[in-house]
């Protein structure tokens, strides 16, 4: 308990620390004038999409499923919103341990294979969003430098990939060399560490051939491109003079690596840093920045705890039963 009381701690600090970086140039009058004339309009497809993007989230989860069992799409939805709710609403990302704990409740697969098929998604987002990071530091008006480092970062996007197809298709050979190094670490490292890797292999099952490699790939940029279709109607919503498609291609991987590092729920203060360094690069200041990000981080909120509300509803589920799960997955097990 006192580990997890010092983690939350930390993500409220660096919560802080992100929002104070990016307030503090803000002219509040003008922030206020870019809320008022935005187009709230938008919010509306926003929405839409944003709740779309779990449900393709759910499909893309199910594929990796499939050498677990056959888990029903209610379930995995469900499982997914309540999740993403959780992100959203309690701290250090409860959510990535609920979902699996629900998902594994309801369908009696194994918790540690499920928890292996998160983290598998977790390599394919972080395989899209370098893409896309690399990609935008490639195209837009940027150093030369920059842009260098661009082609690099999508090279490294790729060698991602070529390392997980090689380890999915050649699992036993890699398990075998793994074994070999953990021989080297105390007891109470290695035997943790070979199943964390006996899991993560076994998850890597579902990528048989290089068909289902190539169609969890696109899946995945789809989800990322669907964000950036997000982002790009946000553009829209506050009239920025930002072009559509670069503007989300620089936005998409910017702010997802921002609010990837630990912060308090909502990614409060990361979300908003992340956009304005993202929104930097096209000349916005910080006053129109920040009404941007209010607004996109707002409306993701909703649509999360939204779907996620709706989701507790329809499953009979009670929000002190799934906070329960996240400190202690055995009693969702």
């Amino acid at each position: 308990m006192k580990s997890r009381s010092v983690r939350i701690l930390l993500s409220l600090v660096i919560s802080a620390v992100c929002l104070w970086l990016a307030v503090r140039g803000v002219d509040w009058n003008e922030t206020l004038k870019a809320l008022a004339d935005a187009r709230y309009l938008m919010i509306l497809p926003i929405t839409v999409v944003g709740i779309y993007i779990l449900y393709v989230r759910a499909q893309r989860w199910r594929f990796f499923l499939r050498k677990l069992g056959h888990p029903g799409m209610r379930t995995l939805v469900a499982a997914t919103n309540i999740g993403f709710m959780s992100n959203m609403v309690l701290p250090l990302r409860a959510g990535e341990v609920i979902r699996p704990v629900l998902a594994s409740r309801r369908e009696r697969l194994p918790l540690s294979g499920v928890l292996a098929t998160v983290f598998l998604e977790r390599l394919f987002d972080m395989f899209a969003v370098l893409f896309l990071l690399g990609l935008a530091m490639a195209l837009l008006p940027v150093s030369e430098t920059v842009r260098t480092w661009g082609v690099y970062v999508s090279a490294g996007a790729i060698a991602v990939g070529v390392v997980l197809g090689f380890a999915a298709w050649q699992r036993e050979r890699v398990l075998a060399i793994l074994r070999r190094l953990l021989v080297f670490l105390p007891e109470a490292l290695r035997q943790p560490l070979d199943n964390i890797a006996s899991n993560f292999l076994r998850a890597l099952s579902v990528l048989d051939s290089p068909g289902a490699f190539l169609r969890a790939s696109a899946v995945s940029l789809y989800i990322w491109t669907l964000i950036g279709v997000t982002n790009a109607l946000g553009l829209l919503a506050f009239d920025l003079p930002v072009p559509l498609v670069a503007g989300a291609i620089a936005i998409t991987p910017i702010v997802s690596l921002a609010v990837s590092v630990p912060s308090a729920p909502g990614f409060i203060g990361a979300y908003q840093l992340g956009c304005i360094l993202a929104l930097a690069i096209f000349g916005v200041n910080e006053s129109r920045a920040i009404a941007y990000s209010i607004v996109m981080n707002l409306t993701t909120f909703l649509a999360c705890v939204g779907a996620g509300m709706y989701s507790l509803w329809s499953e009979g589920l009670s929000f002190q039963e799934i906070e329960a799960a996240s400190e202690d997955p055995d009693v969702a097990a």
